[in-house]
């Protein structure tokens, strides 16, 4: 990949905002078409039209297709995307793109980031209801006004915004989730235009229920000796509540203003109890009963005039503005037990985490055609803050301020080289500052200068065949949290280690480069893609785990670092057939496959491994039947995630002596079926049944402790198991 750092060129395009809503706009003044496979198949065309039209690589989902199944939240939606995982098996709020870590992905709503509660500046998309969502968009190649983040890719969740004739939606549901509840979901909006306004609202309330029970087994010597066990029952209740509003006032014919408000507020429930056996797992010694509740609340407003010059040049001055909180409350109460059963005591225990957050980021853009080149460019500020203070911790570790400014520029061309190509480069320049105030008081701070360029090029080969190349330079910064080198305590055992931050750190940088190319066919309702992807790490952020640490020689301490230089490969495959040439048009087999190879070079260690938690394969596969004399679709789904095992070397410190030991986890297959049937009953009102996670798949992690000799120093099992959901829709639409 040294390559890419010596002739990478630079890209480009527009804001990041703008982009979205361009391709929103560009999608919705296409043609209303009547094809082969029904609504899925029409919103399959309009799809791959927004996928030809991009300049860079991306994968395209319509509403259509990402309703097709009734998921409550977005997350559970897209994991049928292509290198789309969730860690666990009962998650979908931490989107893992090809594989690679929350971190990597970026995730926006409607071309910007939501500021949420995750230190990891990611957001948990699972609060966002899948039935307000018009389009979603995967970038794997990014163009240099989408921001620098996405390492892995970008998902920019587009919401709804019916422009045109007045017209509306009204939906509801209700399910059964397995060994649990009832889950559902009212929703309504309605948009169009009246006079030089275009508009759009929507809102909902849903109840999403999910558990996420475990248990734990510990073994030492050996692995023959009994070292506790621990079962612990969790189910957390979503009450959610939605409203989206976008507004376009055509003030002049040279000027529009656009307004959109958001908000979105989660109220979450968690009822947890967990037991824990003596060493030997003859009885349980302990008891712990923990009721959380967690608000999260965030007030987005999106303000934009867009003028235009003459007709070469078109302008843009926005702002983003956004506040929102997190408060978390744990009330607790834990009973130890003797061997007869007898209580031998009682310990109570309540903490209140409160997390408030604003961002504020001001900007302008412009787009000029002159003479073949489109001209982008653009700059601004993304400032963050973020406060919070955990009244349940001494140690002080949760209690900080901290505020980010990100100043940010950017300039690209996109031009034909000889009439069926486009070639688009550019370069963003950004600048970070950093600082956190943590709870005696102390400033720690750090600022970093990146200049990311980023090259695509795009060629149409055949009348329905891209080819693609795309070379872009990104970053990850560090985790929030881990700005604080406060130690933040927890067992202080190799399972559950303390923690500390490394303000030290520097953002982790990546080379990417993608190759792949589209083919289309029966009218651009079947295609065939593949993408071959590489990433080139440097810095690259990991967390270590270390025994000693000043003044405690036996405690475990996980602890941020720059771990070295690594790089990420794979082959992502896509396909859509609609079995023509079986002369049923009207079945459709759909699938893709993503590959991932990693590798880390550690220099603390000197090991080369894998990346952490990262699987080699995950598949979807899937069916698509349309009934035209019923108005009915049958839709079946299988998803897997491969089974995978890793190797980490660990740090020992006892008495100034450093050893290495190793540290092996292995992770299982992950199976899930899924089916839904959607019956068209008129013109204005359908019903949709699904069963979803028919399989119901066991997460298990085997995780086996080394000594520096290579005999077992200790085992830990771990299973969570997963359960199906059923669910029926009724839309009615005008």
């Amino acid at each position: 990949m040294t390559t890419l750092r010596r002739h990478a060129l630079a890209l480009a395009a527009s804001c990041s905002f703008f982009a979205s809503t361009a391709y929103a706009q560009s999608a919705l003044e296409l043609p209303e078409l009547t094809v082969e496979g029904g609504p899925i198949g029409s919103a399959v065309q309009t799809a791959n039209d927004v996928r030809r039209a991009a300049p860079n690589a991306k994968v395209v989902i319509e509403g259509e297709q990402l309703n097709q199944f009734n998921d409550l939240s977005v997350g559970d939606a897209i994991r049928r995307l292509p290198g789309v995982t969730f860690p666990g098996v009962n998650r979908s709020r931490d989107i893992k793109l090809r594989g690679l870590g929350k971190e990597y992905t970026q995730v926006l709503l409607d071309g910007r980031p939501i500021i949420d509660g995750d230190s990891s500046r990611n957001m948990e998309i699972d609060r966002i209801p899948a039935i307000f969502i018009d389009r979603i968009e995967i970038t794997r190649s990014p163009l240099v006004s989408l921001g620098s983040e996405g390492v892995a890719g970008t998902v920019n969740i587009i919401t709804k915004r019916n422009f045109g004739p007045a017209g509306g939606a009204l939906s509801a549901s209700i399910g059964h989730v397995e060994n649990f509840g009832t889950p559902g979901a009212v929703s309504g909006w309605t948009g169009g235009q009246a006079g030089p306004l275009r508009y759009f609202l929507g809102g909902g309330y849903q109840r999403r229920l999910l558990e996420e029970s475990s248990t734990t087994w510990n073994y030492t010597t050996n692995a023959l000796t009994p070292n506790r066990r621990t079962a612990e029952d969790q189910k957390r209740t979503f009450d959610e509540y939605t409203a989206l509003g976008r507004f376009e006032y055509q003030a002049t014919p040279f000027d529009t203003l656009i307004f959109s408000p958001s908000y979105l507020r989660t109220d979450e429930r968690r009822a947890q109890s967990s037991e824990r056996t003596n060493a030997a797992m003859t009885y349980v010694d302990r008891r712990t009963d923990e009721l959380r509740s967690r608000t999260r609340e965030s007030y987005g407003s999106y303000l934009e005039w867009v003028h235009v010059y003459d007709k070469i040049l078109t302008g843009r001055v926005f702002l983003d503005a956004q506040k929102a909180r997190e408060d978390t409350a744990r009330t607790s109460l834990q009973t130890s037990y003797r061997a007869n059963g007898t209580v031998s005591g009682t310990t109570p225990g309540y903490t209140f985490n409160p997390i408030d957050l604003t961002r504020i980021a001001p900007g302008a853009s412009f787009v000029a055609d002159i003479a073949g080149h489109t001209i982008e460019g653009g700059a601004g500020l993304n400032r963050l803050t973020r406060s919070e203070s955990d009244s349940g911790r001494s140690d002080g570790s949760r209690t900080y301020e901290m505020t980010e400014n990100v100043l940010y520029g950017y300039v690209s061309d996109s031009f034909s080289l000889y009439g069926l190509d486009k070639l688009t480069a550019g370069v963003r320049l950004e600048h970070s500052i950093t600082s956190i105030t943590n709870a005696v008081g102390v400033t720690e701070s750090q600022s970093s200068t990146n200049l990311n360029p980023s090259f695509q090029y795009k060629v149409a080969v055949a009348p329905d065949l891209d080819l693609r190349a795309g070379i872009a330079r990104t970053l990850r910064r560090p985790d929030l949290r881990d700005l604080s080198s406060i130690i933040r305590r927890n067992d202080g055992t190799i399972a559950k280690p303390d923690t500390r931050g490394n303000p030290n750190t520097v953002p982790e940088k990546a080379w990417g480069a993608d190759i792949g190319a589209d083919y289309y066919f029966y009218d651009r309702l079947g295609i065939l893609s593949f993408n071959f992807f590489a990433r080139d790490f440097s810095d690259k952020l990991e967390r270590r785990l270390i025994r000693g640490y000043a003044g405690e020689p036996t405690r475990w301490i996980a602890e941020s670092r720059n771990a070295g230089d690594g790089k990420a490969y794979g082959l992502e495959l896509e396909g859509r057939i609609p079995l023509r040439m079986l002369n049923a048009p009207n079945l459709t087999l759909w699938a893709n496959a993503t590959f991932i190879r990693s590798e880390l070079n550690d220099p603390e260690t000197g090991q080369t491994r894998r990346f952490s938690e990262q699987p080699d394969t995950i598949f979807n596969v899937g069916l698509d039947y349309y009934i035209e004399a019923w108005k009915t679709t049958l839709g079946v789904n299988f998803n897997r995630v491969g089974s995978y095992s890793q190797d980490i070397l660990q740090v020992s410190s006892s008495g100034g002596v450093r050893t290495l030991f190793n540290e092996r986890s292995e992770f299982n297959a992950l199976n899930r079926l899924d089916a839904s049937v959607k019956v068209a009953l008129t013109d204005n009102f359908s019903l949709t049944f699904s069963a979803l996670n028919l399989t119901r798949p066991v997460y298990r992690v085997h995780k086996t402790t080394f000594t520096p000799a290579g005999a077992i120093d200790s085992v830990e099992l771990y299973e969570e198991p997963s359960h199906s959901t059923y669910m029926v829709r009724g839309t009615y639409t005008w």
